[in-house]
């Protein structure tokens, strides 16, 4: 676990948190989310920042912290609050890095009334630096995607920027590590470089302020050269643009102006160098599987209209009046992940209408709630107010089933296609499926115009389900060809002769 301490307490030598889950078969490499801390100012009543700053800070701001940080092409002005910093970095590292600076020893503070930070503070009893190890390096990289260079006054947000240019030793940084995307963009100009920097010069006309995913604080970068990627590997950049991004600065920084995203992107067009055709595919791939590799890449999140006998079957539905019997016929089951669900599925096929009734689930016109639902979730995602307050009227549904119908919506089944498990909605799925709905409204990733098979019923689809489960049991005790494979139906007849397979499982193994 990384220490912990407030921005005041850092120190030079500290080794800072910078990047947070770099998404990439190959990634993290030891020590990569982490960078050493070069130079420390405290800024007291800083005129360049404005109130109302967001992180508690309702009033002006009393102090900030900047760090000048090994690899980055600005100083980082910290948010309030806790920092992360290791414990333990490599020693060849350490001393590697103490020998190449990226920052000159300061005559001076960078910002306006900021003053050098070097002695411990308050709370802090600890020596600046983590404890030295030696750290086995990662795989090499053959290949490393392209980039290109660009002022900084060009970058715009989406771009991947280089922020640590180095990490010791250099041929052990993965495959785009120390690439960050940026999430937020504003500039400063004239006056404004007059109340932020110390010697205004340094800013060669121009800073530009940036939000980066995993640098807790505002980078702030001169007008010289950057370096971004060039095509970003699809499998990260999918999962950067479904997690949670920073769209407003840490600061409210007194004449900053956010520049006009077109323009950016039109000076980025001309700026960009061309991608090689197999650029992409160089990014070694989180996936296995082709098929969740589409799904990951090309999947929308939404409610979609599902077939029932598509869905896995519940893995534990333990507020269900007859799940005693379920776990009475699990225990006539192998140790198996999916022998609890087909243990379900069993059930289901053995259940009787009179079963069915005395479950509080199964009291409703299933088969209206799900038309229901599945007109009110589409007419949500056509965007059309009308139609969805009549959809969401529901006036040809009594109370109770109207709550059942709008839950379906509001809280719904939860399944993402090709998973093997349901993450909500096991009572409602079974309600539905004793109902002989054939399509479910769910909510999921999925690929929008991916073809559906046609929906089984539900209790053949329950009987088929569990008929698979003990053939592939079969198969792999005797093998495919054994006569006793085509025993499946007895198994499922007599659930006493499962003792008899288990034992000759075992005298096998």
């Amino acid at each position: 676990m990384p220490q912990v301490y407030r921005a005041e307490q850092l120190l030079p030598g500290d080794y800072v948190r910078t990047g947070f889950e770099r998404f990439s078969a190959d990634g993290p490499r030891a020590g990569e989310y982490y960078a050493r801390i070069e130079h420390v100012e405290h800024v007291e009543r800083p005129d360049f920042v404005g109130p109302d700053t967001g992180f508690g800070l309702d009033h002006t701001v009393k102090r900030l912290v900047a760090v000048r940080i090994q690899g980055m092409p600005g100083p980082v002005l910290l948010r309030a609050g806790d920092h992360h910093v290791a414990r333990a970095i490599d020693e060849e590292r350490q001393r590697w890095d103490r020998l190449h600076p990226t920052w000159p020893e300061p005559s001076t503070a960078m910002f306006v009334g900021g003053k050098a930070q070097t002695e411990l503070l308050w709370g802090r009893t600890e020596t600046p630096g983590p404890e030295p190890i030696r750290s086995s390096p990662g795989s090499e990289v053959r290949r490393r995607p392209r980039t290109f260079e660009k002022r900084a006054g060009a970058l715009r947000v989406g771009d991947y920027l280089q922020t640590q240019t180095c990490r010791f030793p250099a041929e052990d940084m993965g495959v785009d590590e120390g690439f960050w995307r940026v999430e937020w963009i504003a500039h400063l100009e004239g006056a404004a470089l007059q109340n932020l920097l110390a010697d205004p010069a340094w800013a060669r006309g121009r800073v530009t302020l940036a939000n980066v995913y995993g640098i807790s604080g505002v980078l702030v970068i001169p007008e010289t050269s950057v370096r971004v990627l060039v095509v970003p590997n699809p499998e990260r950049l999918r999962n950067d643009l479904d997690g949670p991004w920073r769209e407003r600065p840490y600061f409210q920084f007194v004449g900053a102006t956010v520049p006009n995203e077109e323009d950016q992107q039109r000076r980025d067009a001309v700026l960009r160098s061309p991608a090689q055709a197999d650029e992409a595919d160089l990014y070694p791939s989180a996936f296995s599987d082709p098929a969740d590799r589409e799904l990951f890449l090309n999947g929308v999140q939404g409610i979609r209209p599902v077939p029932a006998s598509q869905l896995p079957w519940p893995h534990r539905l333990s507020k269900c009046r007859h799940f005693p019997r379920v776990e009475a016929i699990e225990k006539s089951y192998p140790d198996d992940w999916y022998a609890g669900q087909v243990a379900h599925a069993e059930l289901f096929a053995r259940l009787t209408p009179e079963d069915f009734a005395a479950c509080p689930y199964h009291q409703g016109n299933w088969a209206a709630i799900a038309e229901a639902a599945t007109e009110l979730a589409a007419a949500q995602l056509a965007g059309d107010d009308e139609r969805e307050r009549t959809a969401y009227a529901m006036e040809h549904l009594d109370k109770q089933d109207r709550q059942w119908a709008r839950a379906l919506v509001a809280d719904p089944i939860c399944w993402d296609d090709n998973h093997d498990s349901l993450t909500n909605g096991q009572h409602r799925t079974c309600a539905l499926r004793a109902a002989g709905v054939p399509y479910l409204p769910v909510e999921g990733r999925h690929l929008p115009h991916a073809s559906k098979p046609d929906s089984v019923d539900a209790r053949t689809h329950a009987q088929q389900t569990v008929h698979g489960f003990w053939r592939d049991v079969l198969t792999a005790v005797f093998g495919p060809a054994h006569p006793l494979v085509k025993a499946v139906p007895l198994l499922m007849r007599f659930p006493i002769l499962r003792l008899l397979l288990s034992s000759a499982r075992e005298r096998r193994e």
